[in-house]
């Protein structure tokens, strides 16, 4: 449900709920907090950094309804800070709550077979992609797109995670086990050029706007670079641009949501997946817009006004992957990066720890 007592102005009744407690969630509540809003969030036990700067703390699981009713009944409006909470979850907040971006959203982002078929509902062009429920499916898809592809679990997955590139000499069964024989999207192998990633919000005052686009640097399938804003043909942008609210309003969508795109070696552009929350992509706005990603989000789940956001100058964004952050001696010598550590207690490959940004322009 959307609460059309509007704008939510921030007193001891109108708190924010925060669903989940990593970084992003971290980030969400130093925004609310500095609008003068106070937050409440919901996670399961663990390493959650986003503790360290809520107003309260609720612990528990995802199907624990009795404490997810508790927690709906004392926060105003909701959001989440990453797409893989079950959508029955959000669903049953939204009996007594606003929960913002909405379950149907979140059930869009989850399922990357149901992504790909709104994504082309919406104008956007996709790689070829094959529906995978079992082994003779993948044979015959892969025999389709000549032996070569990206094999992917068609939910959960992220970072790399739950993915597999197959070629002529893969053993395909074993593939098949390795993602846990669950169903899965083959898609083709795309020769691009580059990722951009484009930032999209709407209120639910129903003003809305972008933030400049975002190019992206992978390695090991983590993303380790964004330069904004990245240069990209006008007509070519402003074309990306209708097709992502044409989606937004087949989402019936409200919130902040980033789009991930392939442009190719040919220049063609190819949609590869949606977040429905603060992407990674867009933390150059922390220091490279008078509002930030995360003071958008808050406006727009507040119902205030929102409009484009532009940038004060060209910025590069560094992500601290791993026990990178045990080796920061150069960044703390550097005042011109602009560091920011997560809080996270545990180390492990491949997790984000922290990222800076630097003016380049």
């Amino acid at each position: 449900m959307i609460n059309l007592n509007l704008p939510i102005l921030p007193n001891d009744k109108n708190v924010i709920g925060i669903l989940g407690g990593g970084q992003l969630g971290k980030l969400i509540a130093l925004a609310a907090s500095k609008a003068g809003y106070k937050t409440h969030l919901y996670c399961p036990k663990g390493d959650n950094p986003a503790e360290m700067v809520v107003d309260k703390i609720t612990n528990g699981e995802w199907n624990d309804f009795e404490k997810l009713v508790q927690f709906s009944e004392d926060v105003a409006c909701s959001t989440s800070e990453f797409e893989n909470i079950p959508s029955k979850t959000l669903e049953l907040l939204s009996n007594n709550t606003n929960v913002i971006p909405s379950n149907i959203v979140f059930r869009c982002a989850q399922i990357r077979s149901k992504e790909k078929e709104m994504a082309l509902k919406s104008g956007f062009n996709t790689p070829k992609w094959f529906l995978i429920k079992n082994t003779d499916d993948l044979i015959t898809a892969s025999q389709s797109l000549g032996n070569k592809g990206v094999l992917k679990t068609n939910s959960f997955g992220y970072d790399g995670k739950g993915q597999i590139r197959i070629d002529v000499e893969t053993n395909l069964f074993e593939v098949w086990e390795k993602l846990g024989a669950v169903e899965c999207v083959l898609e083709e192998l795309l020769d691009f050029k580059r990722e951009i990633s484009i930032m999209y919000f709407k209120s639910t005052d129903n003003t809305d706007g972008f933030f400049p686009l975002s190019e992206n640097l992978h390695q090991d399938g983590i993303l380790k670079k964004t330069i904004a804003p990245a240069i990209l043909d006008e007509t070519v942008e402003q074309y990306l641009k209708l097709k992502t609210k044409e989606l937004s309003q087949n989402l019936n969508f409200y919130g902040i949501l980033a789009v991930e795109l392939f442009e190719l070696v040919d220049g063609n552009i190819i949609f590869n997946e949606i977040a429905p929350r603060p992407h990674n992509s867009f933390h150059w706005t922390i220091d490279g817009c008078d509002n930030s990603q995360f003071d958008i989000l808050v406006r727009t789940i507040c119902g205030l006004n929102v409009k484009d956001v532009s940038s004060n100058g060209k910025w590069e964004m560094t992500n601290i992957i791993g026990d990178d952050v045990n080796d920061l001696i150069n960044v703390y010598n550097n005042q011109n990066y602009l560091l920011n550590l997560y809080g996270k207690k545990n180390t492990k490959p491949g997790r984000k720890m922290g990222h800076y940004n630097k003016k380049i322009i």
